[in-house]
């Protein structure tokens, strides 16, 4: 039987290993050419994907290709509902991937530029695990969204479902910004996430 060596210290999840070294410190807070760069991905996302998913609906013949949708206090109080439960479970999507790869999540406000977060302070993942955790909410929203499309009837239901996913879409601007970042580092560096951008660490 192979004897354990107790003189070496036992890793603790998350930590930094010792011969790695910061290299990069990125925010988007940080300069504001990003924050307009992020509203702006933001901007073109919510066309872009609404647009897609309306494309969808309308393949799927849940939207009439013609004629008028009344918009009345109903439908814009459901409207607004369906954006902020939206946001507020893509964040608590990310969390729940943080919580799985062994984290504590905490969530919150940045007030400078208004977005809301998720993160592990002081807690670095692998990158291919930080770069699930960036892009989960994108593509687990997206992805019941779709399937909200193809089985939900109603025009009402439609468009919430459209609504949502383009919200969601525009959300994760900046966690599609981000991956792109992290996917320039191998995949042995660790990352912090911070509640307005990450850490990078490698050997």
């Amino acid at each position: 039987m192979a004897r354990i060596n107790t003189s070496e210290p036992i890793p603790v999840a998350g930590a930094v290993p010792e011969a790695y070294h910061e290299v990069l410190y990125w925010r988007v807070t940080e300069k504001r050419s990003r924050r307009i760069v992020v509203q702006a991905l933001a901007l073109v996302s919510f066309f872009l994907f609404g647009l897609l998913f309306v494309s969808l609906a309308i393949s799927l013949g849940k939207l009439p290709m013609s004629g008028s949708f009344a918009l009345g206090l109903r439908e814009s109080g459901a409207a607004l509902i369906a954006m902020i439960l939206t946001l507020v479970a893509h964040e608590l999507t990310h969390g729940l991937v943080m919580r799985m790869a062994g984290a504590t999540p905490r969530y919150g406000i940045v007030w400078k530029g208004v977005m809301l977060y998720a993160t592990s302070p002081g807690y670095a993942y692998q990158r291919n695990t930080y770069a699930v955790i960036l892009l989960a909410p994108f593509v687990l929203i997206s992805a019941l969204v779709v399937l909200g499309i193809w089985l939900v009837p109603g025009v009402l239901w439609t468009t919430l479902f459209v609504i949502c996913g383009a919200v969601n879409a525009s959300g994760a601007s900046g966690d599609l910004w981000m991956t792109r970042i992290a996917l320039r580092y191998p995949s042995a560096a660790r990352m912090m996430d911070e509640r307005d951008g990450m850490r990078v660490f490698v050997s």
